[in-house]
């Protein structure tokens, strides 16, 4: 796992002098080496920076930049998990190798004339640069976007900066004004549909896809990867058992965060099966306030589960005042976001870091098998007749899944919308008459834009709702929110995290099958609870009710919310972007108890912060509504 900044200038003139290291921002994604080269022709010129954290290959051979300047020089970042199936695909091409690496392997790989086709034979997470002997720039990331890559351009067009996180593009002055369709979409989520970050200039590289640079034509798009040409696999068991069996070998410690929940578990499973004894880090909250949330305690789960595996479990106390951590979130994640979840993660990964330094997660199981209620809700307005959707709406008893009905409000707007609309308004933290008012300089269609598009095109294509949504989360959600913050979560704290449900072979089982096939209403995950279960994990974690990977934001904001939205109300949000005296009514009504908006209240506080920083072009400084949030003591702290 490493960082990594290209400049490349298609102009006579040199690149101007750089202050100082562009990859010293990223020095926690890489803390065990660096290197740097500046490359140049008649017409161009290049600076690579790289920073590495060395868990595979410690050789100083596969350090970075990678190659050389008569063939081409990669920087990468990500782990490539069947480098030594592709190491054999490529000496059948008569390519030698130098390392053992996987570094070189994609390098070689990248130079075959049909790299876009062999990419798609790649088991791995990765993002890369890959600077040509004439100046061009390929650059990509893997198939669902586990690995970041962020890409600006100047004014002119001339200048472009990749980067593995955003900072570097902000130093190098390349970001442009901050963009409040953004933040709006940040307020409205609690994160930032790719490819938007929050910036004007700095767009998100597509997942899944190749671009290549060369001056003085703009970015041309390869897709090297559709979720449709997915090969369907019978045994989904099979499927995970060789993706843990991939992503644990390493030549640093691998850990498992271990929740005890069911995809946690069955990593735990797998890992002990192949001979991986831990270390597994659990998360439990330093007092009672998560008592008032509507999450299970985990702490009993997961060490009944590390007991039956022989585990060696480490327990991390939890500051749950995630208030006083709102900014080092927005500072932490870089793009407007506010989902609490990342917090948790953020001191998970700072607790293990000392004892291993890649940790397994069960991230994007949810995506990719059905897991999240919103799927059931959506499978039964497929089954609904359209006419009587809208009848069904105005009615105060809803139909559906019993867990649903919880949010009858939700799902009322649901009925009162048609299909091309439930992907954006079931992720929503606002309904279209609320948003009106609150940010009438932003409207709703800006802020749904992307998932539309995504929706409408599968629904074009004769795709049903629930497909649509689907894709919205692989290509949206998954990337915009979860790996987003797996990502720089653990990253912030130089651990690598590894997601082996999003290994290619359970990709491919997952993604083969028809979505209706993937759940039975009432039952999300219907096949891979299966699947769990054959494969040994236990019952009483397989029957467990689906919890929250969160902290008691509603109880928090609740005892404490009035008296600091009192000063966060003053920010600068509130005059350019949202309507102040809308989210007055928002936080009193979380406050006095009439409503549960925690979260949207949560996503105001974040936004406001984030704003405040970035709103005059990134010009930095903590800004005041920071300095209120981290300087308040909460009384739940014990």
């Amino acid at each position: 796992m490493c960082g990594f900044v290209v400049l490349l200038n298609h102009a006579a003139r040199q690149l101007p002098p750089s202050q100082g290291d562009p990859c010293a921002a990223l020095a926690h994604r890489g803390p065990d080496a660096s290197g740097h080269l500046d490359l140049g022709g008649g017409s161009w010129h290049a600076a690579l920076h790289f920073r590495r954290l060395a868990v595979v290959d410690l050789d100083p051979r596969s350090d970075q930049p990678f190659g050389s300047p008569k063939r081409g020089v990669l920087v990468y970042n990500g782990e490539i998990y069947n480098a030594a199936h592709l190491r054999e695909v490529l000496r059948k091409r008569q390519v030698t190798f130098t390392t053992e690496g996987d570094t070189e392997v994609l390098y070689e790989l990248l130079l075959q004339p049909d790299a876009p086709r062999l990419l798609d034979q790649v088991d791995g997470m990765f993002a890369f640069a890959l600077l040509l002997p004439d100046g061009e720039l390929r650059y990509g990331r893997d198939r669902l976007g586990v690995k970041p890559l962020y890409v600006a351009v100047d004014a002119a067009g001339r200048m472009v900066a990749l980067a593995s996180e955003i900072e570097p593009l902000r130093a190098a002055g390349l970001t442009g004004g901050a963009d409040p369709v953004a933040v709006a979409q940040g307020a409205m989520f609690l994160w930032t549909p790719p490819p938007r970050t929050g910036w004007q200039r700095v767009r998100a590289v597509p997942a899944g896809t190749v671009l290549s640079r060369r001056a003085p034509v703009y970015d041309t798009a390869s897709p090297w990867w559709r979720a449709g040409a997915a090969v369907p696999a019978e045994d989904i068991g099979a499927a995970v058992r060789a993706s843990v069996a991939r992503q644990v070998r390493a030549d640093v410690t691998v850990g498992l965060l271990l929740s005890g929940g069911l995809d946690s578990t069955w990593l735990g499973v797998e890992m002990s099966r192949q001979g991986f004894a831990g270390p597994a880090f659990a998360a439990r909250a330093r007092t009672t306030a998560t008592t008032s949330e509507p999450f299970e305690d985990d702490a009993p789960y997961a060490a009944r589960v590390a007991r039956r595996l022989g585990l060696p479990l480490t327990w991390v106390d939890l500051d749950v005042d995630v208030l006083r951590r709102i900014p080092e979130l927005v500072t932490t994640m870089e793009l407007p976001f506010g989902d609490p979840a990342a917090v948790t993660l953020m001191q998970l990964s700072r607790a293990a870091c000392g004892e291993a330094t890649v940790l397994l997660s069960g991230l994007g199981v949810e995506e990719l098998f059905l897991g999240y209620e919103r799927y059931q809700a959506v499978l039964l307005l497929q089954r609904l007749p359209a006419w009587a959707r809208p009848a069904l709406g105005a009615t105060t008893v809803v139909p559906g899944p019993r867990r649903y009905r919880g949010r009858a409000d939700k799902f009322g707007r649901l009925l009162q919308l048609g299909p091309r609309d439930w992907s954006w308004a079931s992720q929503a933290y606002y309904s279209g008459r609320e948003w009106a008012a609150l940010s009438p300089l932003v409207g709703l269609e800006a802020v749904t834009e992307r998932h539309r598009e995504v929706a409408g095109g599968v629904l074009d294509a004769g795709g049903t709702p629930l497909s649509a949504l689907a894709e919205c989360d692989r290509r949206l959600f998954l990337p915009g929110l979860n790996l987003l913050y797996g990502d720089r979560a653990s990253m912030r704290a130089s651990v690598e995290l590894r997601v082996p449900f999003l290994g290619e072979p359970v990709v491919a089982a997952a993604l083969g099958a028809v979505v209706e096939e993937q759940l039975r209403l009432g039952d999300g995950k219907a096949r891979f609870r299966a699947a769990a279960v054959a494969s040994g994990v236990p019952e009483f974690v397989a029957r467990r009710p689906k919890t929250g990977f969160g902290a008691p934001v509603r109880s928090l904001l609740r005892e404490h919310g009035g008296r600091l939205w009192a000063e966060v109300r003053r920010s600068p949000l509130f005059d350019d972007v949202f309507d102040r005296r809308t989210a007055d009514r928002l936080v009193a009504a979380h406050v006095r108890g009439r409503r549960d908006r925690g979260l949207a209240v949560f996503g105001l506080f974040c936004a406001a912060v984030w704003w405040e920083r970035n709103a005059t072009g990134g010009a930095g400084g903590a800004g005041r509504t920071a300095d209120v949030l981290s300087g308040y003591e909460a009384a739940v702290v014990g």
